[in-house]
Formats: structure tokens, C-alpha cells, sequence
């Protein structure tokens, strides 16, 4: 297969030489006629320059990105279209969260060491997400000018998660892909992000990359991971969430909060997974297969065990050498807060009736002010 292989680059179709910066949309096409998209090869690459109120960031200024998310906090969201054949089959929203709770669970601190985390701006370090945003001089180009950094994600989206075959563009069509860029402050923080000094990013040079095999007429099956996102808010000691999720293969989902507080807050980050206060108990209710379904967790660690084995069954966590591993040992090492249900390695249809969610907080440490994210992990079948 390697002599058959062909690497590709798609440039946005609405490129742009000054760059990309927040809430602005960019969309590649993918497509190769007489192939197929070879599973889990997309990457996407810029350079990215950060400004603190319009001047070239300096050394001095606290300033930083997630560094266990690094450059993929700045894709607020991610779309994945099938214009051809099946339409949109993909909407991931609030996707910087989803990067942070998967890398949580998973990513010990010696981890961020190998080449695949370093060049998408990853680090075990709180302080490698402020050295990795700042210009940094080349002794390769013959001066000392500083030159913005650049990073080379690939992005935790289904095409990125895929089992069975390869994608074929003559069944299926071509492929959009497009993402939403993030808010500023959403992306970068540190005690110099202020509202009279804001820190600002503007993303060059953006391009897809993906590779491709020759086209053999098999119709192998294949299944994707993907994840449905919804936010709320927390304001009171007993809060009830109930949804209808757009999937008939659900299977768990995963919960992380953020301080109301920390949401205008441009020097906080936005990526925190902060504990909710005073946990009492948590209830699930939703129909499965067989009838309605209840669990009642008191036990805070239970709740944390059911979160990551949610993780473990819905997010696609192999790595370039083919590891995988969700570890209770390196989601405490990371100081990780992260609720959630499995469904016991089955997959649940909540497109009829409501998954309904409760939480409780003991009444006598005062009621949260939190914003609450659950991520549903799904499957999609071509």
C-alpha cells in the first residue's frame, strides 16, 4: 500500500492571505477521484501569531493556551458534510472541552513528550502552554528574527475515529470540513488578558492535509466515533437537565463544569475542569432496549469511574504507536474532574424519548453557579 499512497493538501476555500482570526468559518473540501481516503490522516497545520493589544507578544507577558489542549483550542467547533449522499453527519461543538476531558483521562505528563503531542502545541505543564504561543528565534535561517510558531493537529473529529474501511469518494462523494474559529478569550488566558488589554490571535497559512489509496471496489463497513454536545447552567442545589439526543448509538456520556465566574473572566481559563461543589448524588433516567433505565450515584468517585469508562467507550484514544488507555491513576496526576455514565458497552437510542439528568449538592455549602457540559459519545455508520 505504501507505493500506492499519495499525500494531499487542501487550502480553505475562502483563503484568505491576512489570515484567519475569531469567529471566522473555513472550509476545505476533500476529494480524490479514483481513491480513498485513507482512515484517521487528517491533519490541519498553520502558524498562529498572538498579540497583547495589538503589539507582538512578548516573553514577559503572562499569556498561555491549555496546554494539555494545545493549538486545538483555537476550533471553537467543527462540521463534517457529506454534500453528495448523506449531508451534514457531524456537528462538534465546544470541541476545545472535548480535546481537554479525552487528554485528561488518558495523557500522563511524559506523554506530551513524543513528537505527535510537541507539534500540536501540547505540554505536561501548565507554563508549556505560555512558551509555546511565543515567538521564537531560528538559527536554521541564517538570522535571530523571531518567527510566529506554527502546530499540526489532528483533530478529534469522526473522520479522525474511524474502524473497518477506508473511504471511498466514488460511493460517497466528496467530503466538507468545515470549523468555526474560537473567541479570543476562550482561547487564550493569563493575568495580562484584560478588557483593556486584550489578547488577540490570527491564524496564517491554514491547510488540510490527508492521504489517500487507490480506489479497490471493496464496500468494507465503517463506523466513526462522534459526540453530541449540550451546555446548561447550574444555579441552584438540585438541578434537572432533560434532552433528547439526535443518535440512535449512544454510548455514555461525560460531564465537566466551569465556574459561571471564570466565563467573563478573560484571564481565566476557559478549558478548566473545576469540581462541582458539595457532590450529594447524581440520577439518570432514559430508555434503552429493554425499558426505562435508572441509576442513582452517591458516591463521588463511582461518578468519576463511570465518567471515564464513558470516555474509554465512546472517544477514539489510539495513539501513532497504537496505544490506548484510560488510567484513574493519570486522570488524578492531571487533577481531573470529570462526572459521567457508561452504558454498559451497549448503544442506546435517545432520538425518541428524553435522557433526563439530576444533580445534587449539599444544601449546607450553598448553592453552585457553575456551567455544566455533557458530551454524549456516539457512533456513526457509513
Amino acid at each position: 500500500m505504501t507505493s500506492n499512497l499519495r499525500y494531499h493538501i487542501a487550502n480553505p476555500e475562502n483563503n484568505s492571505s491576512s489570515g484567519f482570526q475569531e469567529f471566522d468559518t473555513v472550509s476545505f473540501v476533500v476529494n480524490s477521484d479514483g481513491r480513498k481516503l485513507l482512515k484517521n490522516s487528517i491533519r490541519v497545520e498553520g502558524d498562529v501569531e498572538v498579540k497583547l493589544a495589538g503589539v507582538a507578544l512578548g516573553t514577559d507577558k503572562n499569556l498561555k493556551i491549555d496546554s494539555r489542549c494545545g493549538a486545538h483550542v483555537f476550533f471553537d467547533s467543527w462540521n463534517v458534510t457529506l454534500p453528495e449522499t448523506r449531508g451534514l453527519i457531524q456537528n462538534a461543538q465546544e470541541y476545545p472541552r472535548y480535546v481537554k476531558q479525552v487528554a485528561t483521562a488518558i495523557y500522563a505528563k511524559d506523554d506530551y513528550y513524543s513528537a505527535e503531542l510537541l507539534a500540536e502545541m501540547r505540554g505536561g505543564s501548565e507554563v508549556m502552554g505560555q512558551y509555546v504561543i511565543q515567538p521564537q528565534a531560528s538559527y536554521n535561517t541564517g538570522t535571530n528574527d523571531p518567527q510566529n510558531p506554527n502546530f499540526s493537529i489532528k483533530p478529534l473529529i469522526s473522520l479522525n475515529s474511524m474502524e473497518g474501511g477506508n473511504y471511498s469518494f466514488q460511493k460517497n462523494g466528496q467530503i466538507r470540513i468545515s470549523c468555526n474559529l474560537a473567541k479570543n478569550a476562550d482561547a487564550i488566558y493569563g493575568n495580562d488578558h484584560t478588557g483593556a488589554q486584550p489578547a488577540t490571535y490570527i491564524i496564517t497559512n491554514l491547510r488540510l492535509r490527508y492521504m489517500t489509496i487507490p480506489e479497490d471496489g471493496k464496500d468494507a463497513p465503517i463506523i466513526m466515533r462522534s459526540y453530541t454536545n449540550i451546555k446548561n447552567t447550574v444555579s441552584s442545589n438540585s438541578a434537572n437537565i432533560a434532552v433528547r439526543v439526535p443518535s440512535n448509538s449512544v454510548s455514555g456520556v461525560s460531564i465537566s463544569f466551569l465556574n459561571s465566574s471564570s466565563v467573563v473572566n478573560a484571564a481565566d481559563n476557559k478549558q478548566a475542569l473545576h469540581t462541582y461543589p458539595n457532590f450529594l448524588e447524581m440520577n439518570y433516567s432514559f430508555a434503552d432496549a429493554v425499558g426505562i433505565v435508572s441509576y442513582t450515584i452517591t458516591d463521588l468517585q463511582d461518578a468519576e469511574i463511570k465518567g471515564l469508562a464513558a470516555i474509554r467507550e465512546g472517544a477514539d484514544m489510539g495513539d501513532s504507536a497504537g496505544n490506548t488507555a484510560v488510567s484513574m491513576q493519570t486522570y488524578r496526576a492531571n487533577n481531573g474532574y470529570l462526572l459521567g455514565l457508561d452504558f454498559g458497552q451497549q448503544l442506546v437510542d435517545l432520538t425518541k424519548d428524553k435522557f433526563s439528568f439530576n444533580i445534587k449538592s449539599n444544601v449546607d455549602g450553598g448553592a453552585p453557579n457553575q456551567v455544566i457540559f455533557l458530551y454524549f459519545h456516539t457512533l456513526l455508520n457509513l
